[in-house]
C-alpha cells in the first residue's frame, strides 16, 4: 500500500485483543461503565477502616484487567497520511497522558499499604489537575475546526475523508476514540473520589451530555457519507478491477447496503432494464463487471415459479425471447430488472459474488442437453400503475464466447492434417532438389566438363 495512503494500526479494535465486552461503543451508557466500575471500586477499599476492606479477588482480578486493557490501548498507534500527522498528534498526546494516569490508577490498587496508598492517590490527584485540560480536550477534538490544504474542516470530516468514507473503518474509529472518552470518565470520577468535595453526580451528567454530543457528531458525518454511496462505489467500481477484490471493498466500506457483484467473462445472454440506477457496470474487452444493489424493493423469487418460467426462454432466442418472459412475470405481479443467462461449461469464466441478503435467485436449467445457470433480479409491481413492461424498456446483449479446445486427449484434425500436408511437402520438395542435382551433372558431363562432387570422392 502507498505509504502516503491511509495505514491504520487499530487492535484495540477487535474484540479477539480486548475480549467481547469492549466491541464497538455505542451508548453513552457503555462508556460511562468503566469509570462506574472504577468508583465503585475505590468505593470499597477506600472505607473508614481501609485495613479490614480488601475487595474480593475476583473484583479485584476483573479491574485490574480492564485497567491494563485500557492502559495497553493508549499506547495503540495510528498513522495517516502526512498533511494530517499534525492534528492527529494532539489525539495521540491526550491518549499517551490518559495511559500514564491509568498507570497510576493501577498502582493506587496495587499499593501494599496505606501509606503508599495515600502518597499515590495524592500524586494522581496532582498530576490530574496539571493534565486535566489536555485530557478534556477529547469533548471538543473531534469537531474542533482545523485548515488543511486551505480548506477549513472538522477533525471527524477529515478523517472521513481519509478513510473514503469507509463505514467499517469509522465505526473502527469511532471505537478507539468513544473508548478513549470512556477512560478519561473514569479518571474523572476516580478525581472525584479522591477529593474532599465530590462533585459525582454533576461530573455524571455533564459526561453523559458530552458523550450524547460526541455519537450525534459521529452519526451526522456517517449519514453524510451514506448520501454520497453512489458517487463513492461508483468511483470503486472504476478503480478496481478484479471483482473479488471489489466485492470485499464493497461489504467493509458499505456495510450497511448489501450489494452484489458479477463478473461476466464468457458467453452470455443478459436483459437488463434501461436506466436502472441500481446497476452499475463497466465493460473491457467484451468482459462486464456489474454491481447490483440490492434494495426493499427487489424480491426474491419462489424458485418453482422460476422452474416454470426460466425453461421458456431459450439461450440461442437471447433476442427474442424477453417479452414472452416479461409476460410471465407480470402474471405473478412482478417486474423482471436483470436477468444473466450462461452456459454452465464456461461456469470459470464468471464470478456471481452475492451479499448473504441477495436479491437474486440463481437457478440451473437444461436445453438440448446443455445445462444453463440464470441469475434474475425482480421487484414488487407498483399496483398502482397500469404501465407493463416491454422489451423497448430493457438493454439486451448477447455475446459468444467460444470455449477453449481441450487439447489433453490429443492432437486435434484439423491440427493433424497439418502436419500430415506438411510431411507431404517436405517429401516432395527432397525428391525435386534430388532430380534436379542429377539433371545438372548429367548436362555437364554431356558438355565434356568433368566436374567433381564431394559425394564422388
Amino acid at each position: 500500500m502507498n505509504l502516503f495512503y491511509t495505514i491504520l494500526v487499530f487492535s484495540i479494535l477487535t474484540s479477539t485483543t480486548v475480549g467481547a465486552g469492549l466491541t464497538i461503543l455505542k451508548t453513552a451508557v457503555e462508556v460511562i461503565s468503566f469509570g462506574l466500575d472504577v468508583y465503585s471500586f475505590f468505593d470499597s477499599i477506600l472505607g473508614d477502616d481501609e485495613t479490614q476492606s480488601t475487595p474480593a479477588p475476583i473484583d479485584y482480578d476483573r479491574i485490574i484487567n480492564r485497567i491494563s486493557e485500557r492502559i495497553e490501548m493508549s499506547s495503540e498507534s495510528i498513522i495517516f497520511k502526512i498533511e494530517l500527522q499534525a492534528y492527529i498528534s494532539e489525539l495521540r498526546d491526550v491518549a499517551l497522558t490518559v495511559g500514564q494516569l491509568l498507570t497510576e490508577m493501577e498502582n493506587i490498587i496495587k499499593a501494599k499499604s496505606k501509606d503508599t496508598r495515600e502518597e499515590l492517590q495524592r500524586r494522581f490527584r496532582k498530576n490530574f489537575e496539571r493534565y486535566e485540560i489536555e485530557i478534556y480536550r477529547v469533548k471538543s477534538l473531534l469537531t474542533f475546526k482545523i485548515e488543511v490544504s486551505e480548506i477549513s474542516s472538522s477533525l471527524l470530516s477529515l478523517i472521513a475523508n481519509e478513510f473514503e468514507c469507509g463505514m467499517t473503518s469509522l465505526e473502527e474509529f469511532q471505537n478507539y476514540y468513544m473508548t478513549l472518552v470512556s477512560d478519561v470518565v473514569a479518571l474523572a470520577l476516580l478525581n472525584e473520589k479522591l477529593s474532599d468535595n465530590s462533585l459525582y453526580n454533576l461530573t455524571i451528567v455533564s459526561w453523559q451530555t458530552t458523550i450524547k454530543s460526541l455519537f450525534d457528531d459521529m452519526e451526522k458525518q456517517k449519514e453524510e457519507c451514506k448520501g454520497n454511496f453512489f458517487e463513492l462505489i461508483t468511483k470503486d467500481l472504476i478503480r478496481i478491477n478484479d471483482p473479488s477484490d471489489l466485492f470485499e471493498n464493497n461489504q467493509n466500506k458499505y456495510p450497511y447496503q448489501e450489494t452484489d457483484v458479477l463478473y461476466l467473462g464468457g458467453s452470455y445472454c443478459l436483459w437488463s432494464l434501461k436506466a436502472y440506477e441500481k446497476l452499475l457496470n463497466k465493460s473491457k474487452d467484451h468482459t462486464m463487471t456489474l454491481v447490483f444493489i440490492n434494495d426493499e424493493e427487489n424480491v426474491l423469487s419462489d424458485t418453482s415459479e422460476l422452474q416454470k418460467i426460466v425453461p421458456k426462454a431459450k439461450y440461442e432466442n437471447c433476442l427474442d425471447d424477453i417479452g414472452n418472459i416479461l409476460s410471465h412475470f407480470d402474471v405473478l405481479h412482478k417486474d423482471l430488472i436483470f436477468w444473466l443467462m450462461y452456459p454452465q461449461s464456461q461456469a470459470t469464466k464468471f464470478k456471481i459474488l452475492l451479499d448473504q441478503n441477495s436479491t437474486a435467485s440463481t437457478i440451473t436449467t437444461e436445453s438440448d442437453s446443455t445445462k444453463y445457470t440464470t441469475v434474475v433480479y425482480l421487484r414488487t409491481q407498483d399496483l398502482n400503475t397500469n404501465s407493463a413492461l416491454t422489451p423497448s424498456d430493457f438493454d439486451v446483449k448477447l455475446y459468444e464466447k467460444v470455449d477453449a479446445v481441450d487439447e489433453s486427449s490429443g492432437l486435434k484434425a484439423w491440427k493433424l492434417g497439418v502436419i500430415i500436408v506438411g510431411s507431404v511437402a517436405f517429401v516432395v520438395s527432397n525428391v525435386l532438389i534430388v532430380v534436379l542435382w542429377y539433371n545438372r551433372k548429367r548436362s555437364r558431363l554431356e558438355n565434356g566438363m568433368r566436374v567433381i562432387y564431394i559425394d564422388d570422392l
